[in-house]
């Protein structure tokens, strides 16, 4: 317990002492800004842009009025002064011995927080905060208030909550600014160290280190994000630990004490516990048997005959608990019995289910075969004509006197390309129809390729101009027979569609993008679009418009279910100018 109360207090102090050091920290940074914004406000003054630096002057004089000891400087690009507080309006002046603040002002435009420096004219460790002076969109001059390093110590000692303390405040290049404590000895030199150290490696943290008199104190330090500068708090290890060696003392005696006490009172009570507990063991026993037990009577006090007669209570309940466990036990029988048959009755539900998707899903694909059939009677009409030529071609030119091997040659290669291009055209539609057996990752735009041969010839027929746009080449997840059958029912739709209405001109455009990281394809036509009275319909089973010799209902919803159900997509409809617009989106 000791210890622990030790590591307790130890880890507070530690916390105390970072918080301090951040307290600094900000209390520095805000210094620093409002110093920024006096600046900033003066640097606004028309008289800068008329060069009026007698104005300038005396308008200083007015700011630093709020920064005793302070001195404000404006220099040129190359650190020539032209005015400075410190010296009477009119004096020569020399270039700034700070020539990189200077060189930072005017490349990067930006406020800067200098290093300690000593000054041109002062002759004096100081800081100074500079911030540019803007004329039509450049840096014109370097406006700069330099103060004192010492004159940070009251901010320090404003924030800090210990007694024996010291602060430190280090600037970008490791060298002491302030320090709340002998100061003189300290201020312009660099820091060494395992404080010098550990501020290399983290902006924040807490440590150990040795005292310039042979001690050991606890430090914190935190990193200025505004100026880059860094604040250091140091306690002496003995003032730290005093209150945790004063708390653990008091901890321990009052520990002994409260054990003593306590020994004595255990003593006592055991022994009245022990011969309660006694008068007790046989109503357990008989608990213990499963038999009612009997009050008994006690003259050991009031908490022991209290016990005895819950003892009492207790077999009661149980014997009550046990009947009462016969009855649930037969309740959870049945309900067991019962949920078996809903199980059963859910188990066959849900066979009758997926039997009517498969059903479904068959009449979709016997309608698609029509279709398909259809399809094929387009795709070898022209090549059937073509063959039929060429197989006349010979007795022709037999009868003309003009059949040669080169001319029988180019027939026979001719005709072999038509068969072949039939024989494709077979493959092609055997291929679509093959179902696929697991998902893989295809090509959109291929896949759209593959339907639009398989429709183009009846698309030709009605007189369709068929568009195709590519922006992108998406590839997505999936089955891509199943995605095919979905292009071709909405692209037969839009056959059907057009075809019913006779209408003129007509255009389907298929266009495929890629947006958010899905592949999108929609497919456009002109045909008038869809009823908005049926438009929450079309995508029901057997729904469908074209009358029971000419449509199932079953290729939008087997469609929709493809696409959301089986690939984890989105297949929507809505009207366009002119006619509707199917839209998937996997």
């Amino acid at each position: 317990m000791a210890r622990h109360v030790y590591v307790t207090k130890l880890d507070q102090v530690n916390r105390d002492l970072l918080e301090n050091a951040r307290s600094m920290t900000m209390a520095v940074d805000r210094e620093f800004a409002n110093v920024q914004a006096s600046l900033t406000a003066l640097g606004t003054s028309p008289s800068f842009r008329a060069r009026d630096f007698v104005a300038i002057h005396l308008q200083s004089r007015e700011i630093l009025k709020n920064y005793p000891g302070a001195d404000i400087i404006v220099a040129e690009s190359d650190g020539q002064q032209l005015v400075n507080t410190y010296r009477p309006l009119g004096s020569v002046l020399p270039k700034r011995n700070n020539p990189d603040t200077v060189r930072r002002i005017f490349e990067g435009g930006k406020p800067v927080v200098s290093n300690l420096y000593y000054g041109a004219i002062t002759r004096r460790p100081v800081i100074a905060i500079d911030v540019p002076v803007m004329i039509d969109g450049r840096v014109a001059y370097d406006l700069s208030m330099s103060f004192p390093a010492h004159e940070l110590s009251s901010v320090l000692r404003s924030q800090n909550v210990f007694k024996e303390w010291y602060g430190t405040v280090v600037d970008r290049n490791g060298v002491i600014t302030v320090r709340t404590s002998k100061g003189d000895l300290f201020v312009g030199k660099e820091l060494t160290g395992e404080l010098r150290t550990a501020m290399s490696r983290a902006s924040e943290g807490i440590l150990r280190i040795k005292t310039p008199q042979g001690g050991v104190a606890f430090s914190a330090y935190a990193k200025s994000p505004l100026s880059g500068w860094t604040v250091a708090v140091a306690v002496p290890r003995e003032f730290a630990l005093r209150e945790i060696y004063s708390w653990m003392r008091w901890v321990v005696g009052a520990g002994v004490f409260t054990s003593f006490l306590g020994i004595l009172l255990a003593s006592w009570i055991a022994r009245r516990i022990a011969r309660d507990i006694q008068s007790l063991v046989e109503p357990a026993l008989a608990i213990g048997r499963g038999e009612p037990a009997t009050t008994i009577g006690t003259d050991s006090g009031k908490e022991t005959s209290d016990v005895a007669e819950a003892l009492v209570q207790a077999s009661q309940l149980l014997q009550r608990r046990a009947a009462e466990r016969d009855q649930a036990e037969r309740q959870l029988s049945d309900t067991i019995e019962d949920l078996k048959r809903e199980t059963a009755e859910r188990i066959r539900a849900m066979e009758e289910v997926r039997r009517q998707e498969h059903l479904l899903t068959q009449q979709s694909r016997q309608a698609a075969l029509g279709e398909m059939v259809g399809n094929i009677a387009h795709q070898w009409r022209q090549p059937l004509n073509a063959l039929g030529l060429l197989v006349q071609q010979p007795l022709l030119f037999h009868e003309l006197g003009e059949l040669d091997r080169e001319f029988l040659e180019e027939n026979k290669s001719k005709s072999m390309a038509l068969v072949q291009h039939m024989s494709q055209t077979i493959d092609d539609f055997r291929n679509f129809f093959r179902p696929d057996k697991e998902k893989r990752r295809f090509k959109v735009c291929d896949e759209v390729a593959k339907v639009l041969s398989l429709v183009d010839g009846s698309l030709q027929s009605l007189g369709v101009t068929l568009d195709v746009q590519q922006d992108g080449d998406p590839a997505i997840e999936g089955y891509p027979n199943e995605f095919a059958q979905v292009l071709l029912n909405i692209l037969v739709n839009a056959r059907d569609a057009i075809a019913e209405r006779e209408v003129v001109s007509p255009k389907v455009l298929v266009r495929i993008a890629e947006q958010d990281g899905r592949a999108v394809v929609t497919v456009t036509d002109n045909a008038g679009g869809i009823p908005e009275e049926i438009m929450d319909k079309i995508f029901d089973p057997y729904f469908t418009t074209k009358g029971p010799q000419s449509g199932t209902g079953v290729g939008l919803f087997m469609s929709k279910t493809i696409i959301e159900k089986n690939m984890g997509g989105m297949l929507t409809a809505c009207n366009v100018a002119g006619g509707a617009q199917f839209r998937i989106e996997v």
